[in-house]
């Protein structure tokens, strides 16, 4: 039992284990790439690493971290009330690849000692484990509860003491927190940089929206059918996609206006639109997800269903590249290769399931990928990643170019103290 239990909260182990196909490590190696994704189930940020022998997959963890840009200078990632962006600094590589100095001997991080007590050190309690203490002092536990805490916070410290041995020898890339921005809970899905900085989903709102220092966000767009600005989640606006650095198509459960109405809908109402024209290009949807614009048109997951589809604006035609068993997901894209995000089909408040639950008996999570360049009518897979664990549900997915064997790190690491970059000292100009 951890904590979050004795606090009364339903909180499942995590099984992370995962099978794939043979041709993935050499072809992540070969194509120098690796591709993050998010689970808000799993509440992780997952690097899937290669050194073209076998695949590492690196887990972060983030409170429902959901939408997610990987763009050359570094990855964005959209969580419960924060948007934080990973600046990629390969000059660190050899620094991370260092174990980290003990904070009592930093001097980059002095303790403060307290008037009239000794000056605490590595043998003294840390302040993480004050704030446990903390935290259980009214909880009454029994012998049972106590034996377990000892073991969970045995192993609390030797989570602590692995974040400060040197990371993996093979990482060719570091990406480290540089920025934070608040949004509050606005239910964030997708995000994109564009040519007015980061474009989010803020579901919560129904609208697309900017970021400001100022604000907890900017709404900039919303669709005709929403008569009103409040956090109501009325019809699922979900997915985005940017054409020229600009919003250009989104995607929608439902066109309902009434407060998270789409939940309790007894049909599949879903909707492509144009951004710019704020028209609906498809509906009768089921819950589509991720449209992505490449190669002149509209790649989209009609997710109820399973399929991966695409949209061609100057035909108004509609064409399923694939079908898969799972919840589809997620869309990212190398060069012909299409990364394509799956999960289960889980246990929901809506009303009307997804027609997945009755085309299959099981359903699968993790990343498959198609091979765009095949002119049959059902597109290659090339290979895929599956989890046999319990991470169940794949949100969005990025992928990393110039690097096989990335590391992130967190807000949260010890190395965030110490692992600074700045530019050139910048002389005061007297007018």
């Amino acid at each position: 039992m951890n904590i979050k239990q004795l606090a009364g909260e339903d909180v499942t182990e995590m099984d992370f284990n995962c099978e794939y196909t043979s041709n993935i490590p050499s072809l992540f190696k070969q194509l120098n790439i690796s591709i993050a994704f998010t689970s808000y189930q799993a509440g992780r940020l997952m690097l899937v690493r290669s050194d073209g022998n076998e695949l590492d997959v690196n887990y972060k963890s983030f409170l429902r971290p959901m939408g997610l840009t990987a763009y050359e200078g570094g990855i964005t990632l959209g969580t419960y009330t924060q948007v934080i962006n990973f600046q990629r600094e390969d000059d660190m590589l050899v620094q991370i690849k260092q174990p980290l100095t003990p904070i009592e001997d930093d001097i980059t991080a002095p303790r403060i000692k307290q008037h009239g007590k000794k000056q605490l050190t590595k043998s003294d309690i840390s302040e993480e484990e004050i704030k446990i203490e903390q935290v259980l002092a009214g909880i009454n536990l029994s012998e049972t509860q106590k034996a377990q805490l000892d073991i969970n916070m045995l192993e609390f410290k030797q989570e602590q003491a692995n974040k400060m041995i040197p990371v993996d020898y093979r990482t060719d890339a570091c990406f480290i927190t540089r920025a934070t921005h608040y949004t509050g809970m606005i239910n964030i899905h997708d995000i994109q940089w564009g040519e007015e900085g980061l474009w989010a989903v803020n579901s919560s709102f129904s609208c697309l929206c900017t970021l400001d220092p100022d604000y907890s966000f900017v709404p900039r767009w919303q669709p005709y059918f929403i008569s009103e600005l409040k956090p109501e989640d009325r019809c699922h606006l979900n997915g985005m996609a940017l054409k020229n650095g600009k919003p250009a198509y989104v995607t929608t459960f439902s066109k309902y206006d009434s407060p998270a109405m789409w939940r309790k809908g007894n049909k599949f109402d879903g909707t492509l639109m144009d951004v710019e024209t704020n028209t609906i290009l498809l509906d009768g949807l089921a819950m589509p997800h991720s449209p992505r614009w490449y190669n002149n048109k509209v790649y989209f997951c009609n997710s109820g269903h399973g399929l991966v589809c695409c949209y061609d604006p100057i035909t108004k035609q509609t064409e399923t590249i694939t079908q898969l068993q799972g919840f589809t997901r997620g869309i990212d894209f190398f060069g012909p290769i299409m990364m394509v995000g799956l999960s289960k089909v889980r246990a929901s408040d809506v009303t009307k399931p997804a027609p997945l639950k009755e085309l299959y008996d099981e359903t699968f999570s993790g990343v498959w990928l198609i091979n765009l360049d095949e002119t049959d009518n059902e597109k290659q897979i090339i290979g895929f990643i599956k989890f046999t664990g319990n991470v169940d549900q794949v949100y969005d997915i990025a992928v990393i170019t110039d690097s096989h064997f990335p590391e992130l790190i967190d807000p949260n690491h010890p190395r965030m103290r110490n692992h600074f970059s700045h530019s050139e000292l910048q002389p005061i100009q007297n007018e």
